[in-house]
């Protein structure tokens, strides 16, 4: 299967079904006889121009985001996300731990990684939590501050 047949069940697949996480959305693909890799998905997303969204119950689920509609700037962007998704950050060391509802972590750690702020050196994004790299303790206040008056 090529990337635009892969890109296509993607997109029957999140209008049929709630899809809440990229690992859900690889066993969906595996389900209908394509093999994707969580990176190749995570691609494929950001691509589609799906990003995760509440529906009308409250569960975290992909949408689409008409083409219509604007994106926002990163920090417009990060501060929603982490209004909407994040549950606290603390800092330890030279690195900040962003607590997420279950499943954001990976929309809350890219829309930080495209904020491209001077302190942030990385990030990597679990399930539910998400490490920010800087490089010292003061630097790590410096962006945690900054996060904070995003909206986190």
């Amino acid at each position: 299967m090529n990337k635009r047949q892969r890109q296509q069940l993607i997109r029957r697949i999140v209008k049929q079904r709630p899809i809440s996480n990229q690992r859900e959305l690889v066993e969906e693909l595996q389900a209908a006889g394509c093999s994707a890799t969580q990176a190749t998905v995570s691609r494929d997303l950001r691509e589609l121009g799906l990003h995760k969204a509440r529906d009308p119950l409250g569960r975290v689920r992909y949408v689409f985001v008409p083409a219509s509609e604007e994106r926002p700037d990163p920090p417009t962007a990060c501060g929603r996300m982490l209004r909407e998704f994040g549950r606290g950050i603390l800092a330890a060391q030279n690195l900040l731990v962003v607590r997420c509802d279950p499943g954001a972590a990976p929309g809350v750690g890219r829309v930080i990684d495209e904020l491209e702020h001077e302190g942030i050196l990385g990030c990597v994004a679990g399930d539910d939590t998400v490490i920010v790299v800087t490089q010292d303790a003061e630097t790590a206040k410096a962006v945690q501050d900054y996060l904070i008056q995003l909206g986190g």
